[in-house]
């Protein structure tokens, strides 16, 4: 969509799910009749939509949904590490909004939750295998060197957030905002795709995804150094939470090696 249209992308896909309320739908429809070049943009959109769901059928997706949210055995791991390649997002993530039933839940220990976590105001993790079969990624997955991975996330009710992954090696990667001193205001509305999929490469044990969330800014270069120092933890690396500001919250999901 063109900088020039006024109408947020976040609401057509809302408009289109028919998740906006009796006033937004009436703005969509105001704008719709006036704008072509909106027109144009909401069609595009939903050929985009259907060619996911004749891709990614219910019938397929949403009984692996189920197995993995109710604990599913994880493949046995291997072993990987990343490597930034600019490529387009994955775009089958839409289908969590169309088919997930709003209860699925992991708990992984306190009070994280790391997969999909049902309701509007539950923020989540997403990671998805490209060229896999279209559902996220559990908790525990096994992941391989050359595995392409793509990261959303779902805001919830929080106003920002953080992304950024520990491996096994000790490294650290920030994955939102894409630099340190980026903004770390998160989209409203439903999922949110990362601009940047990326590869995984050759690293020992494990890959671990936080998605750190508050109310207020984040300071990301604080939330960078306690996950160097976490990554440097050893085992603990692999379970423990990262310390965070008052009043912020966090989930996380692993991937073996």
């Amino acid at each position: 969509m063109s900088r020039e249209t006024r109408m947020p992308e976040w609401m057509l896909e809302r408009y289109l799910l028919d998740e906006l309320t009796a006033r937004e739908r009436r703005r969509v429809r105001r704008e719709l009749e006036r704008d072509p070049e909106l027109r144009s943009a909401l069609e595009a959109l939903q050929r985009s939509n259907e060619e996911i769901l004749n891709a990614y059928p219910a019938e397929r997706v949403v009984p692996r949904l189920l197995e993995r949210a109710h604990g599913a055995p994880a493949p046995a791991p291997r072993r990987p590490r990343l490597a930034w390649a600019a490529v387009p997002a994955l775009a089958a993530a839409v289908l969590l909004l169309v088919l997930l039933p709003p209860a699925l839940k992991r708990r992984t220990g306190g009070d994280e939750y790391a997969g999909v976590k049902g309701g509007a105001a539950a923020p989540a993790l997403l990671v998805f295998r490209q060229g896999g079969d279209g559902a996220p990624l559990a908790d525990g997955s096994a992941a391989r060197a050359g595995d392409r991975l793509q990261l959303a996330y779902l805001p919830g009710k929080a106003l920002h957030g953080v992304i950024l992954s520990i491996d096994g090696a000790g490294g650290v990667t920030l994955h939102f905002p894409e630099h340190e001193d980026g903004e770390t205001a998160l989209r409203p509305g439903g999922r949110t795709l990362l601009p940047r999929s990326f590869e995984l490469d050759e690293a020992p044990r494990f890959e671990r995804f936080f998605f750190v969330f508050a109310d207020a800014p984040l300071a990301v270069a604080d939330l960078l150094a306690g996950a160097r120092a976490l990554a440097a933890a050893g085992e603990r690396a692999m379970t423990a939470p990262l310390d965070l500001p008052r009043g912020g919250g966090q989930v996380s999901l692993l991937l073996r090696k």
